[in-house]
């Protein structure tokens, strides 16, 4: 069943993630055909300023579901209950602190960004409108999630999350057919919440069937670890949220909706990497309760082949692709200038680190080392977020992207000096030597940009150079894999097999 399980948790994450990547690249489009640069922008800088809380609900989330995986197994309804009573209790005093903060950003950006289009009252309403959604994703969506994925059903969560998309894109296209008032967006925002929360609610209910206790036995269970993971879920993304609210801050809603054009980009492409580690880090995980340091080593060193492989595509076919896409994408578009090579560079570079940090990350994870990490993660998000402001101020929109760049740079290396000291296992010699052919491939993928860019002048002929782009990168991929990797080829096959096997 556990296997079953699994299996349909990652096809329903896969289908879901290609709905948002495609939803998300054509309405963006259509809302600033209708209503313009600076509607989108303010559209991306609210959702991203209320986003912040979902680091908080995700880290909290993530602590109380551990907790529960050990009663699941047992049977023990009595902890369950006071897990989720616990949560509760916290959830309703995150909720509070939610409102009374997301009210006060409302209120500063209301003042800040009012402008002959956009009137205060038209700001704090959209504001509002989308943090009572986040307030109530918040208090419900919580507690179901613990539930159900201690339970190994993350599919009913997606499910839900999958109704969300079709009711919201749903209501937008009339909307934008209907060219009602802006502020209607939000509303179907909200409606599309609040399926998702019904839905969950629904799975909650037919999955507890009166096992979990209103008022269980220990309404004093201490959830450990919660603080932590939270402050290093907050300090591993507030630099990828911060740019949207820089921009908006000190540069304007046009160049804000520019941003987050290439933004849908790179979040993308974090999601595939990360995608890839949901499926394959749970062998690595098994291994090292079951194994010794030897078979441990041959399990992270395949898992850091594949993740780099993949990568090495993407971040060169992001670099040779990504400005023809903007360029394309916002043909028509008077209002704002989209096209920003630097900016496209930057990107590129962008998964590039990602997807080094990514090849190791999760290592000193599985063996509990949160307080370093977390440590690790808000200096360096901090310094980051202070790095953008400076950057994007002294040169410009694009430069905003140095303070990304150097947070994942910063954590890559004490994450890797933490794992060096800490794991006897752990070693970088083939890390080196693949980053650097990763490295080469994506400045081959930026500089051959700027040699075709002037050939890309339609979607079809976009297309064709993409399809190429990925077929040449998997090729070159291939060729490095068979001249210098040939042994970790062969071992990947039996443990594909076993991967299988364990799902």
């Amino acid at each position: 069943m556990r296997g079953k399980n699994a299996a349909i948790n990652l096809i329903f994450y896969v289908v879901y993630e290609i709905l948002v990547f495609a939803l998300g690249i054509i309405f963006p489009r259509l809302i600033i055909g209708a209503y313009g640069s600076e509607f989108n922008g303010l559209t991306s800088t609210i959702t991203r300023a209320l986003s912040l809380i979902n680091l908080v609900q995700a880290g909290a989330i993530g602590a109380a579901s551990y907790q529960m995986f050990g009663p699941v197994a047992k049977n023990d309804y009595d902890t369950q209950s006071a897990i989720i009573y616990s949560s509760k209790r916290f959830y309703n005093r995150i909720v509070l602190v939610y409102l009374f903060i997301a009210i006060g950003i409302g209120i500063f950006y209301s003042f800040r960004l009012e402008s002959d289009n956009l009137s205060f009252f038209t700001i704090f309403l959209s504001f509002f409108i989308l943090t009572i959604n986040g307030a109530l994703a918040l208090r419900l969506n919580s507690i179901c999630d613990i539930y159900i994925t201690s339970h190994q059903k993350k599919y009913l969560l997606i499910i839900s999350m999958i109704a969300n998309l079709f009711v919201y894109y749903g209501l937008l296209s009339i909307i934008l057919i209907l060219r009602l008032n802006f502020l209607t967006i939000y509303f179907a925002y909200l409606f599309g919440g609040l399926a998702n929360v019904a839905l969950n609610l629904f799975f909650y209910k037919r999955m507890t069937k009166g096992k979990i206790a209103n008022q269980p036995s220990n309404k004093n269970f201490v959830i450990p670890d919660r603080k932590t993971l939270m402050l290093t879920s907050i300090g591993s993304e507030i630099v990828t949220l911060s740019p949207t609210i820089i921009i908006s801050t000190f540069l304007g809603l046009t160049l804000t909706s520019v941003f987050s054009i290439y933004a849908v980009i790179f979040t993308s492409m974090k999601t595939v990497i990360n995608s890839i580690q949901l499926s394959i880090a749970p062998i690595f995980g098994n291994v090292t309760k079951t194994s010794d340091e030897k078979k441990i080593y041959q399990v992270y060193d395949l898992i850091e082949l594949i993740t780099i492989s993949i990568g090495s595509i993407l971040a060169a076919c992001v670099g040779f692709l990504i400005i023809p896409f903007v360029t394309l994408y916002t043909k028509n578009i008077t209002d704002a200038n989209y096209v920003y090579p630097v900016l496209g560079v930057f990107i590129s570079v962008y998964v590039l680190l990602f997807t080094f940090r990514s090849s190791f990350s999760y290592v000193p994870n599985v063996y509990g080392l949160f307080k370093k990490l977390c440590i690790i993660t808000l200096s360096s998000g901090g310094v980051g977020v202070i790095i953008s402001v400076l950057c994007s101020l002294l040169w410009g929109m694009p430069y905003v992207m140095i303070g990304l760049l150097f947070n994942q740079l910063a954590c890559s290396v004490a994450t890797l000096i933490i794992s060096k000291k800490d794991i006897a296992w752990f070693s970088i010699k083939k890390l080196i030597i693949r980053s650097s052919f990763m490295c080469v491939i994506t400045f081959v993928g930026n500089t051959l940009s700027f040699t075709f860019l002037t050939f890309i002048s339609d979607w079809m002929t976009w297309l064709l150079f993409a399809a190429l782009a990925f077929a040449i990168c998997a090729l070159l991929v291939l060729l490095y894999c068979v001249l210098f990797e040939r042994q970790q080829l062969k071992s990947l096959i039996p443990y594909v097999k076993s991967f299988v096997k364990h799902k």
